[in-house]
């Protein structure tokens, strides 16, 4: 039986010493046909020189930082040249174990008849690697978030594959076909909830996310994006998270949601005013009222911040 085919997007943004892990724990593969694309936002002078010993690496260097969803907009586009049925996208500073990805194909291709779109492995914290950062998730309507400690350690795992609400776009393989029709990743997003969104679309549509707990990923938490307590993290993720709320959402649950996640606001600022610093409390207000107001365009606002 001929081992599956997958296409791999990385996206990479200031962070190769990342980025060279996890292209090199791609490349240990076994058990898939795997081609990796590279894109490299807001690239910057030549590319490093060991990018050539990555067998069959495509890359594509960006003029602009288009964030996590354009980045791997990009990178599926540009995979589609050589197309396969599968695609995984996995976050640079993610590594993944040799049979991780074979294994999520395997069983996107055995729950086909189940209507499975989207599989995810288990993530655990680089830091601990019995602890786990992500594993699937469910869903909780009056925060709005998706909720990923459901199993905390290795081994309170379960011991077969298992459908979940939600799958994290730092390691997640869908058929390739479903995330074109999807229109891939919400670029307006830029970063943050675009996995979320994307795994909702599915489910609209009739098409199941599974996780696979045999499946083993390394997260190096924060690494890539600054931490969840810098900028743009809080920005995006408070705007985003209100944004995606207007689809998700029935009416009596959002006004529901958007009346807790006020009284956090308030709670968060002074949180933030005391004992994290005063700087991210500007964030947290625009991602607030953006994601209020339904402003979409801030993303350019960010890029620009970034410079």
């Amino acid at each position: 039986m001929a081992a599956p085919r997958v296409n791999a997007i990385v996206v990479n943004y200031r962070k190769w010493d990342l980025t060279r892990r996890c292209l090199d724990a791609l490349a240990a593969s076994i058990g898939v046909d795997l081609r990796i694309v590279l894109v490299d936002n807001q690239a910057v002078g030549e590319p490093p020189a060991w990018l050539s010993d990555v067998p069959g690496l495509r890359f594509l260097p960006l003029a602009a930082n288009t964030g996590f969803a354009g980045g791997n907009n990009a990178g599926f586009a540009l995979s589609r040249e050589v197309p396969a049925p599968f695609t995984f996208f996995v976050n640079n500073d993610a590594e993944v174990a040799p049979d991780a990805v074979a294994m999520l194909a395997d069983v996107l291709a055995e729950k086909e008849a189940e209507g499975a779109g989207i599989s995810c492995p288990a993530i655990y914290y680089a830091s601990d690697p019995d602890r786990v950062w992500g594993a699937g998730g469910d869903f909780v309507p009056l925060k709005m978030r998706y909720r990923q400690n459901r199993y905390p350690t290795r081994g309170s795992l379960p011991p077969v594959p298992e459908r979940t609400r939600f799958a994290s776009g730092c390691a997640l393989m869908i058929r390739s076909g479903l995330f074109e029709a999807a229109g891939g990743f919400r670029e307006d997003f830029f970063m943050y909830f675009e996995d979320a969104a994307l795994c909702e679309a599915l489910r609209d549509a009739g098409h199941s996310a599974w996780l696979v707990p045999g499946a083993s990923v390394l997260h190096h938490v924060g690494a890539a994006s600054g931490g969840p307590l810098s900028p743009l993290p809080v920005y995006f993720s408070e705007r985003n998270r209100l944004l995606l709320s207007r689809t998700v959402l029935s009416p009596g649950a959002r006004a529901a949601f958007l009346a807790y996640v006020s009284a956090v606001l308030l709670v968060k600022t002074v949180k933030f005013l005391v004992w994290q610093g005063p700087g991210l409390v500007p964030w947290i207000w625009r991602g607030y009222l953006d994601g209020l107001l339904g402003t979409k365009g801030a993303a350019e606002r960010m890029r620009r911040l970034l410079g």
